[in-house]
């Protein structure tokens, strides 16, 4: 799964960089109710990822990088 940034240009949401995608791939858009609200979501999905990336990065072969 990928986030991609996207806007909506009054007439379509137009995504804000290119991605190959095939015909009839189902997306999902989840749009905010407010600035707050997407705050709050990002925080949330940047929190939720934090699990995963510290099993990633806290691992021995790369502890020789914390010398640098």
């Amino acid at each position: 799964m990928r986030h991609i940034l996207a806007h909506y240009d009054g007439e379509k949401v137009v995504l804000d960089e290119p991605v190959s995608l095939s015909a009839n791939t189902p997306v999902e858009v989840v749009i905010p109710d407010s600035q707050e609200e997407l705050a709050v979501l990002r925080t949330d999905t940047s929190l939720a990822s934090l699990p995963s990336l510290t099993q990633i990065w806290n691992n021995p072969r790369d502890a020789e990088y914390d010398k640098l």
